[in-house]
C-alpha cells in the first residue's frame, strides 16, 4: 500500500502516540462526556421544538375534532378530543340556518378581487420606484412605509366617514377601496426590493430589440419576480380573507357579510349558541388558507428571502 493510500490515524491513535496511559483514559472519558452533553442539547433542542409544534397545531386539530362531535359531547365532562360518534350535523346546520354560503361567497369574491387588484397596482408602483431614480420618488417610498405602520383602529372612523358620504354604506366595493388602501404600502414596499435587484441589462436587452417599457416589464421583469408577485399575493389573499375590523364595521346586513364578519355573528345575536357549528364554521374558514399556503409555500419562502436580501 502506497503512503498516500495509508488511512490517517484517529485522535485516539494521535493521543496513545503522545500520551501517557492515564491520560489517554482521561482524554476518553472527556471526549465521551462532551458526545452525551452534545446529545442531551440536541434531545432537548428537538423536544422543545416538538412541544412548540404541538401546542400550535392541538388548537386546529381540537377545532376540527369538535367540528364533528354533537353538541352534546362537546359539553360533555371529562372532555374527549376524538369524536365518540362522528356526525356532520353542524355541517349540515351551518349551511341550512345561516347564510354561510353567502358569507363563503363573498369573502371569496372581496379575496381574489382585492388581490388581483392590489397585485397590479403594487407591481406597476414598485417597479417604477425600482427604476426611475427621482428625488420626489425616493421620499414617497419612505412615506409608503409609514402609512404601513399606522394601526387600522386609527382610522375606523375617517374611512367609515369617507365610505359614507361615497354612498358606498354595506358593500362589498368598499372594502375593495379599503383593503387595497391597506395593502399597496406593503406590496409595494416588498416589491420594489424585489425588483430592485433584478439587473437592468435584461431590460435594456429587451429594449434594443424593439420592445416597448411597458413590453420589457411585462415579458421580462415579471417573470423574473414571480416568487415575490406570489408571495405579495398570499399576504394580500391573506389579510383580505381573515379581516374583520373593517368588514364587521362597514357591512351590517347578513347578505353583504363577509365570513369574518358573518361567523361573529353566531354567538350572541343569534342565539344560537352551538359551539359545534361554530367549530365546523372555523373549520371551513380554515381551511382555504392552509391549502392555498401549503400549495405555494416554496414561493412564498422565496419571495420574502428574495426581497430582503435584494433590497
Amino acid at each position: 500500500m502506497d503512503a498516500v493510500d495509508k488511512p490517517k490515524p484517529t485522535l485516539e491513535r494521535q493521543m496513545s502516540f503522545s500520551l501517557s496511559p492515564k491520560a489517554v483514559t482521561r482524554k476518553r472519558h472527556t471526549l465521551s462526556r462532551v458526545r452525551i452533553l452534545r446529545a442531551i442539547r440536541r434531545g432537548a433542542a428537538y423536544l422543545a421544538l416538538i412541544l412548540v409544534v404541538v401546542s400550535m397545531v392541538f388548537p386546529l386539530i381540537w377545532m376540527i375534532f369538535s367540528s364533528f362531535k354533537s353538541e352534546q359531547e362537546i359539553y360533555q365532562y371529562p372532555p374527549t378530543i376524538l369524536p365518540q360518534h362522528f356526525t356532520l350535523a353542524a355541517y349540515r346546520d351551518l349551511f341550512r340556518l345561516t347564510a354561510f354560503s353567502t358569507w363563503f361567497q363573498n369573502s371569496v369574491v372581496v379575496s381574489v378581487g382585492v388581490t388581483l387588484i392590489a397585485l397590479i397596482l403594487s407591481a406597476m408602483g414598485a417597479y417604477a420606484l425600482a427604476r426611475f431614480h427621482y428625488r420626489p420618488f425616493q421620499v414617497f417610498s419612505r412615506l409608503i412605509l409609514f402609512a404601513y405602520m399606522v394601526p387600522a383602529i386609527l382610522m375606523v372612523i375617517p374611512i367609515f366617514q369617507i365610505v359614507w358620504r361615497l354612498h358606498l354604506g354595506n358593500k362589498l366595493s368598499s372594502l375593495f377601496l379599503v383593503y387595497n388602501a391597506i395593502l399597496l404600502p406593503y406590496g409595494i414596499w416588498t416589491l420594489r426590493a424585489y425588483f430592485a435587484g433584478i439587473p437592468h441589462e435584461i431590460e435594456e436587452a429587451a429594449l434594443i430589440d424593439g420592445a416597448s417599457r411597458f413590453q420589457a416589464f411585462y415579458q421580462v421583469v415579471l417573470p423574473q419576480a414571480l416568487p415575490g408577485l406570489i408571495s405579495t399575493a398570499l399576504f394580500a389573499f391573506h389579510v383580505a380573507w381573515n379581516e374583520y375590523l373593517f368588514a364587521s364595521v362597514l357591512l351590517w346586513s347578513s347578505r353583504s357579510m363577509t365570513l369574518s364578519a358573518g361567523v361573529s355573528t353566531l354567538i350572541g345575536e343569534t342565539a344560537m349558541y352551538s359551539w359545534s357549528m361554530l367549530m365546523a364554521a372555523a373549520v371551513l374558514v380554515t381551511l382555504p388558507v392552509i391549502v392555498l399556503f401549503s400549495l405555494l409555500q416554496g414561493f412564498l419562502i422565496a419571495g420574502w428571502g428574495g426581497g430582503a436580501v435584494k433590497g
